[in-house]
């Protein structure tokens, strides 16, 4: 589809007043990250409705723990943010580059954190495609923009959406020139659990 081409390589930035929680949580995002798109929003609104059960339907537990190694093992560490709010208080990301220069190739302590989630109540896809109408709705106010002053932005980003609905919502990967700028490697992990990495539950964007 040409308008998913051209909205992968389209960055944007929030222009906007960011009067409630949920437009100051993606201005928080464009403001960390580089060279966000429209999909690299829906990942984040995806995670923090539905948090990582995806994985969970994609992989068993020994799965699990072998990709939660793998990625670990291949990740540098690094500076940085260990966690990151996702607009839910029940998710929040776990950065893996500093997570490896704190706690070094300790899988076992991340991987028992992220399979927590299992247990937990699964969310609710309207509670996504609640947060995908209040998008929608950033755009048509103007809050967000692209950078390249694309004119059918609006337009661009609805066609988008309903083809999104009718494949029923599935996962998206992040942009290409997001993951070119910015770490990817992380673990989205319930914010109930925080307390096993840092022996004591922090909140989120604070943890460096």
């Amino acid at each position: 589809m040409k308008s998913k081409k051209h909205l992968s390589s389209l960055e944007l930035n929030f222009v906007g007043n960011a009067e409630d929680r949920f437009s100051k949580a993606l201005r928080r995002q464009m403001e960390l990250h580089e060279d966000m798109t429209l999909f690299d929003l829906i990942k984040f609104l995806y995670q923090s409705s539905l948090g990582s059960f995806h994985l969970f339907e994609m992989m068993d537990e020994a799965e699990l723990l072998d990709w939660v190694k793998k990625n670990l093992k291949n990740t540098h560490p690094s500076d940085g943010l260990l966690t990151e709010n996702l607009l839910s208080r029940k998710w929040v990301r776990v950065n893996l580059g500093p997570y490896k220069k704190r706690f070094g190739n300790d899988y076992q302590r991340i991987s028992e954190i992220f399979i927590t989630a299992k247990s937990l109540k699964q969310g609710q896809l309207r509670r996504f495609k609640d947060l995908l109408e209040k998008l929608v709705s950033a755009f048509r106010k103007g809050d967000i923009q692209s950078v390249s002053y694309e004119s059918d932005i609006v337009g661009l980003v609805q066609d988008f959406l309903q083809t999104y609905e009718k494949e029923n919502f599935p996962t998206v990967h992040h942009s290409k020139i997001y993951m070119q700028k910015n770490n990817s490697d992380y673990l989205v992990v319930p914010r109930s659990s925080l307390d096993r990495i840092c022996g004591t539950n922090l909140s989120a964007d604070r943890l460096k």
